[in-house]
């Protein structure tokens, strides 16, 4: 762990890899492209949610242990796949309003460009089954990629009840 102006960023390394990372490729690599993909992904991007619930799972339980939230008190919004190929890249950006956002590494060959945290430049380079929690407030890219295929799964979760003023 460590601590990037005093907010949280994990990494973990998945117990199932060799179980999902096959199939996560497989979804990814056939997937269509996403016709509508935000400005700041230049790669290959699948639609907001793919099927990949084992994944969401342990990420959720992942949190719920070293975030400090309640179990049950979040919900996954939106899960999806990246694919980047030399020259792919994602401009720095963050993902409020959501709370804690994750990258996890289905293929990373040699030339993987790393997850970049912008506001102190560090640097987390990726390894297949590898999982980054963060808080969504960071901002974050990843710089020109020097390989073909590494595949990514990203999401974002946010609180599970309703919210606003009547619904606290």
């Amino acid at each position: 762990m460590w601590v990037e102006e005093e907010l949280h960023v994990e990494e973990y390394f998945c117990p199932f890899e060799s179980e999902i990372n096959p199939r996560l490729y497989d979804l990814i690599i056939k997937a269509p492209q996403n016709t509508e993909p935000p400005d700041n992904i230049n790669a290959k991007m699948t639609d907001w949610h793919i099927e990949c619930d084992q994944l969401v799972d342990w990420v959720a339980e992942c949190i719920y242990k070293d975030f400090s939230v309640p179990t049950g008190s979040l919900k996954c919004s939106e899960v999806w796949g990246v694919l980047y190929n030399e020259g792919d890249y994602t401009t720095p950006h963050q993902h409020s309003p959501s709370l804690f956002s994750f990258a996890y590494y289905v293929n990373a060959p040699f030339g993987s460009a790393p997850l970049v945290f912008f506001t102190t430049n560090h640097k987390i380079y990726p390894e297949p089954g590898m999982l980054v929690v963060f808080e969504s407030r960071l901002k974050h890219g990843v710089p020109p990629n020097h390989c073909k295929n590494r595949c990514m799964v990203s999401g974002n979760f946010i609180h599970a009840g309703e919210s606003g003023t009547y619904g606290l």
